[in-house]
């Protein structure tokens, strides 16, 4: 008969070894390089590459434009039909927007979903974190908030930074010049820099006051020439979405060719949103001891989302 097997050993202790603390430096070594992005400016390439690295940005490409391409199409055949600039049929308008007014409302909530996680994103970004966020639960008062959040800083930063475009446009009128070109260039870039800069201080500060024009232009000071890369990304997103909507409702040849650039156009959009929102992030996150916005991360972003859906290391 086989001894029972005992687990009680009476000269355990003289054989436990206590393990000490692990080596700091290996230790911060590895939690930078795993899960935190170092302290300096992002690269573009690794911006460029963001949005498909991990599956939530890679999901948020692929579900999310369908979704909004079916609540559009609709909406902008509307518009190419009225050609409100060339005072059509207004008569349409009226007989067709109450019946449209539900598809509208679908229309405004997904994109605040949407405007919800990419300022999950900025946010993450600002931490330093590598990984995506995970996508925040469909909560109506949580995207009412978030949308609200957006629309006051949008407006604090288009109304400051958009200024100088629009009186340049007052005073020069098309046909434009190459100098009128390079001029409305750098006035879109100083722009959407001063834009995505007070979004960043609204959305990190919990307070769309800190998107006032004293604390963007401080913060632009204390960035320096870090400022450029962001500010280059939101004008570059900037012009791409005007001229997308341009194209998609005076100069599509066909009805085909405006259902497959409505779903190009919604992809675009989202993927350099992402880009510019990391850009932004990263730009704090390499800054933060200049700028001292937070310590914590704000209430309406949850926890982070450790590890990544393609490899968890």
């Amino acid at each position: 008969m086989a001894k029972a097997k005992r687990w009680y050993n009476p000269e355990a202790s003289s054989t436990l070894h206590l393990v000490g603390p692990p080596d700091p430096d290996l230790y911060e070594t590895m939690s930078s390089t795993r899960w935190k992005h170092p302290r300096v400016m992002p690269g573009v390439l690794e911006s460029l590459v963001y949005p498909l690295a991990d599956g939530p940005g890679l999901g948020l490409l692929v579900f999310l434009p369908p979704v909004l391409w079916m609540l559009t199409l609709p909406i902008f055949d509307l518009i190419a039909v009225m050609s409100p600039l060339d005072k059509g049929d207004w008569r349409l308008g009226l007989l067709v927007i109450p019946v449209m007014t539900p598809m509208m409302f679908s229309l405004a909530m997904t994109l605040g979903y949407a405007l919800l996680y990419l300022g999950h994103v900025l946010v993450s970004s600002s931490f330093g974190d590598n990984d995506h966020p995970r996508w925040p639960e469909w909560h109506p008062s949580d995207i009412a908030e978030g949308v609200g959040r957006w629309f006051w800083a949008g407006l604090f930063g288009l109304a400051i930074g958009g200024a100088p475009v629009a009186l340049y446009l007052v005073r020069r009128r098309p046909p434009f010049e190459l100098m009128d070109w390079l001029v409305l260039a750098e006035l879109g870039v100083i722009g959407g820099g001063y834009a995505v800069t007070a979004l960043a201080a609204a959305l990190l500060h919990e307070n769309i006051i800190a998107a006032n024009p004293i604390t963007v232009i401080a913060a632009i000071a204390r960035i320096g020439w870090g400022f450029l890369k962001p500010s280059i990304a939101a004008g570059v997103a900037a012009a791409t979405f005007g001229m997308g909507i341009w194209v998609l409702l005076y100069d599509m040849p066909s009805m085909r060719m405006e259902a497959l650039g409505l779903w190009i156009f919604w992809v675009v959009v989202l993927y350099q949103a992402m880009v510019v929102m990391r850009m932004m992030g990263l730009t704090y996150h390499a800054h933060a001891l200049e700028l001292h916005w937070f310590r914590r991360r704000p209430r309406w972003v949850g926890s982070n989302r450790p590890g990544r859906l393609y490899l968890n290391s």
